[in-house]
């Protein structure tokens, strides 16, 4: 497969992802195609929370607990073949981190929608919101972006010591739990291993995450990796920074050009912010430092 050929899959990727970014448009097709039922006769569900290609996600009533949680249901009317499913479970409900948003059950509906049964990942609800909805109102304050990245780097740390690439960071796929910092910027958590990947045979050579997000060996077509996170990690620092992708315009364009040259960091953005940037998204993975060291580099710059 060529460079265009990969970079054009990962585009059709992208352009589900990028409707999912309409949230009005996606939560009212999800809330009139699905009426509030209970499923798995405990988790009655709610106002939806939004919804991309592979999942929607409601909030829902817990009737054994009492507590409020998130439920994603995916798309795949056949429960035995949903890989992504299948990844989370097995990927995402280990994991049991600060800043990882936690795996509380799953299951299958039975035929509660009328459509057949879905798959279903039961989570802990955040009380905030998603980094995206966040930087769509106004860019971070350095602070913000330290404390908020050094969190991520912290659970990318934690993954990558576990063999595990989480593959998609992107700020979909970041939420902030402001409750959880009263009075503080919030605690950020990652979610969303639909296409994690570990170091097994059958997912070592595979990449499709997010095409503004992806790092230049990836669309390229080479294997994803924890440096490639660190890569996607960087762009997002940057966009908190300045309130704007670092590779704006069409999927398509903008891999491309990622392949062409290191992402712009403008003359506002502080020098010691500027060194970590560009060390993260250093063209080559070598030249990266590890989630670890981005740990440091965030805690120094949040001083």
């Amino acid at each position: 497969m060529t460079t265009l050929d990969v970079a054009a899959v990962r585009a059709d990727r992208g352009a589900a992802s990028e409707a999912a970014a309409r949230p009005e448009v996606v939560l009212q097709r999800e809330a009139a195609a699905q009426p509030e039922v209970v499923i798995a006769g405990r988790y009655r569900l709610a106002d939806p929370l939004g919804g991309g290609s592979e999942a929607y996600v409601k909030e829902a009533l817990d009737l054994h607990t009492g507590n409020a949680v998130a439920v994603k249901i995916f798309r795949n009317p056949d429960p035995v073949s949903d890989v992504p499913f299948r990844r989370e479970v097995g990927i995402h409900g280990r994991l049991r981190h600060k800043n990882i948003v936690r795996v509380l059950d799953s299951g299958a509906t039975g035929d509660e929608h009328g459509g057949g049964s879905r798959n279903f990942l039961v989570m802990e609800l955040v009380e905030g919101k998603d980094l995206r909805s966040i930087l769509h109102q106004q860019p971070a304050s350095p602070r913000e972006t330290a404390e908020w990245m050094g969190g991520i780097a912290r659970a990318l740390a934690y993954i990558h010591r576990k063999g595990i690439v989480h593959n998609d960071i992107k700020p979909g796929n970041i939420l902030v739990d402001f409750a959880a910092d009263p009075g503080g910027p919030g605690v950020a958590q990652l979610t969303d291993f639909g296409i994690a990947i570990t170091g097994g045979p059958s997912t070592a050579s595979s990449s499709s995450g997010t095409p503004h997000y992806l790092s230049p060996e990836e669309v390229r077509g080479g294997t994803s990796t924890a440096a490639s996170d660190i890569y996607s990690l960087g762009l997002v620092a940057l966009e908190c920074l300045t309130g704007t992708k670092a590779f704006p315009g069409p999927p398509l364009e903008s891999m491309v050009a990622r392949t062409l040259g290191e992402p712009r960091i403008p003359g506002t953005v502080r020098r010691r912010w500027s060194m970590v940037l560009h060390a993260m998204t250093d063209p080559e993975p070598a030249g990266r430092p590890s989630a670890s060291q981005v740990v440091g580099m965030f805690r120094r710059l949040s001083w």
